[in-house]
């Protein structure tokens, strides 16, 4: 029965990929194919929404820093760099001899452009507020002064970019291998289309060819990326994006998959069965929350926050829901950030649910809602069915006490206008770190991040997070945001539910592999051996 189900299910995946359009036998044995959940939306590394936009940008384009296969920092597009004794002007100087994909030449004042352009309103880059202690970058990114103003310049040796900071920020090098260094003579010229194939020039490891609207990137090795021939590569690479878990393990399990991230529970249960050998399961720098609006109706009150806080049965959520092996949390900042080594948490978040749901009555009834006078709230989320699944489990441990959630599924590119918007009671928010970085959890709380979808505003906390991030010290910084999680818990912004893990299957003629707990690891650690 076993071989007769494994032909069945290799024949399907074989129909399945005719409509993705089949690989050539000898394609296959030189094309590194990879797949993960979500949908490519860009290929412009500054306008990327989502972190399927961002996984795939690490194979395209390089900052002044780079990020190895373990998640260490290492030079970039700067081979080495100098930084003042008060930690607020650095130096980096330039490889010799960059180039881009089409053959021109790098040269520094892209660089500065490229901040430029990262920075300004206009672009709306997700991360531009991780910035601001670069002069003038708040005001940049506000349209409060120009572009010129910014203290990113080249310097007078060769090469040579220097940053002038406002503070010390003991998250630069790690920033800047996000950062990442574009075309800006192309952009000018050919605006948005700049950004898609065959037009686009990167200065990553690979060079896209071409991008199909079944959702399958297509890329060949750059050969004027600066570290070509120092490591074995695939020479091609593909990415396909827009199809779910089941179709990724039956494309896995016929060779025409070589990575495959799953994050469907029914699947994941079925290739840890079936397919062990080859499921890599590691916690990343990422986590689940429930964003709160504060701004509109009953969630204005903490009471009602603290209320639904308690209410959910977070091993219920994880274990019977979820069932990803997510680590149940009430703090901020995911396990896998290991340079953030205390967490805060609530003092209820040792109770047992019955102590916790008479609490949560009890604030409840304070405000007026229960069963009698029930709360009707409207939660939104990017359409897929893991999470329907976990605003339905959530209504439910809400409705004894008079709280419904009306779960609404949207397409990704109207969630995030309604995101932006405001236009939501609770939302569906995944918070997670391309480098290991408290900052990347605790600092989208600042009044004016771009991130701070809750619209929450506290002038302590605000104050906390500047004099933590004033700090040359990362264990100095990590105290200071501590104290910043224990106000958030608090007030409550988010709810707080599970610290990530991330699943994906690995063939075994993937060479390089290495498990960390960065968003991915970049293709060019990558190789083959043998036929697929």
């Amino acid at each position: 029965m076993q071989r007769r189900d494994f032909i069945r299910r290799s024949v399907f995946a074989a129909c399945v990929t005719a409509g993705h359009g089949m690989l050539s036998a000898e394609a296959t044995s030189v094309t590194l194919r990879r797949s993960r959940g979500g949908t490519l939306t860009s290929l412009d590394p500054h306008r990327g929404i989502s972190a399927t936009d961002m996984e795939i940008n690490a194979d395209l384009f390089v900052g002044l820093t780079a990020v190895d296969a373990r998640g260490q920092i290492v030079p970039g597009l700067a081979s080495d760099w100098t930084i003042s004794a008060d930690g607020r002007r650095y130096e980096f100087r330039l490889r010799r001899n960059l180039r881009w994909s089409d053959g021109s030449s790098l040269e520094a004042a892209e660089v500065v452009a490229s901040f430029r352009r990262m920075l300004a309103p206009d672009t709306g880059m997700l991360l531009a507020y991780r910035y601001d202690a670069i002069v003038g970058a708040l005001a940049l990114r506000q349209g409060k002064a120009g572009a010129a103003a910014l203290g990113v310049r080249v310097g007078t040796a060769p090469g040579s970019v220097i940053f002038e900071l406002l503070r010390p920020e003991t998250d630069l090098l790690k920033l800047l291998a996000v950062a990442y260094v574009v075309p800006v003579r192309l952009i000018e010229r050919l605006g948005r289309d700049w950004a898609k194939p065959p037009a686009i020039v990167v200065n990553g490891a690979y060079r896209p060819t071409s991008w199909a609207q079944n959702g399958r990137l297509t890329l060949a090795a750059n050969p004027r990326w600066y570290g070509a021939g120092a490591q074995a590569m695939a020479p091609q690479l593909e990415w396909i994006t827009g199809i779910d878990d089941a179709t990724r393990m039956r494309l896995f399990r016929s060779a025409e998959l070589d990575i495959a991230q799953l994050s469907e529970a029914s699947v994941l249960k079925l290739a840890r069965v079936e397919l062990a050998p080859f499921l890599r399961s590691v916690p990343f720098y990422g986590g689940g929350w429930l964003g709160l609006n504060l701004r509109r109706g009953a969630l204005a009150d903490r009471r009602v926050r603290e209320a639904l806080s308690l209410a959910i049965d977070r091993r219920v959520l994880c274990d019977k829901v979820r069932g990803l092996g997510e680590q149940p949390t009430e703090s901020l900042v995911p396990q896998a950030v290991a340079d953030y080594p205390v967490r805060a948490a609530p003092a209820y978040a040792a109770w047992p649910m019955a102590r916790r749901l008479a609490a949560a009555r009890t604030l409840l009834g304070a405000a007026g809602i229960s069963a009698a006078q029930p709360l009707r709230l409207v939660g939104i989320f990017s359409s897929n069915p893991l999470t329907q699944r976990t605003f339905l489990a959530v209504d439910a441990m809400w409705a004894p006490l008079g709280v419904r959630l009306e779960a609404r599924g949207m397409e990704s590119r109207a969630y995030n206008m309604a995101l932006n918007a405001g236009d939501f009671d609770l939302m569906d928010y995944g918070p997670f770190s391309a480098v290991q970085s408290a900052t990347s959890f605790i600092g989208r709380f600042q009044s004016g991040s771009f991130l701070n979808y809750s619209g929450y505003a506290d002038a302590e906390v605000d104050r906390l997070i500047a004099a933590a991030e004033a700090s040359l010290d990362p264990a100095t910084r990590a105290r200071g945001y501590l104290a910043v999680e224990r106000v958030l818990l608090r007030d409550l912004p988010v709810i707080p539910l599970y610290s990530g893990v991330t699943h994906r299957l690995v063939a075994a003629r993937v060479r390089g592999w290495v498990d960390n707990p960065g968003l991915s690891l970049p293709s060019q650690f990558l190789s083959l051996g043998g036929r697929a």
